[in-house]
């Protein structure tokens, strides 16, 4: 009688030992729910006017500092642990962590810019 044939499933990779489909769904999930209300936070600075753009303005940059710190904190623990367990820099969570850093930096940008306009 064979064996039943590997689960590949387990990740992205196929590789069991780095992380498994339910804590690799969690770890992808957040920052990506993170930066899109990030992503509508900011774009509402360049649409708001007047009195709210003036409210907005005296909020958004310690939103701005706040949420991007969080977001870099988390990508680089999430990195950490990747790496930690094996993963080469290619694993998509390790992309995933560099990209979502990169996409929070440039939101904070777009705020800080927006509130000097």
């Amino acid at each position: 009688m064979n064996p039943p044939p590997p689960v590949l499933t387990r990740n992205i990779g196929g590789n069991p030992r780095i992380v498994g489909p339910v804590l690799q769904f969690s770890l992808f999930i957040v920052p990506i729910v993170m930066n899109c209300f990030y992503m509508v936070y900011a774009l509402a600075g360049w649409v708001v006017e007047g009195r709210d753009k003036m409210t907005w303005s005296l909020e958004a940059p310690t939103v701005a500092f706040w949420v991007a710190t969080s977001l870099l904190a988390y990508s680089l623990l999430v990195l950490a642990y990747v790496r930690w367990r094996g993963a080469n820099w290619w694993h998509p969570l390790s992309v995933s962590s560099v990209a979502h850093s990169v996409v929070a930096l440039a939101l904070t940008a777009s705020i800080f810019i927006t509130v000097k306009l």
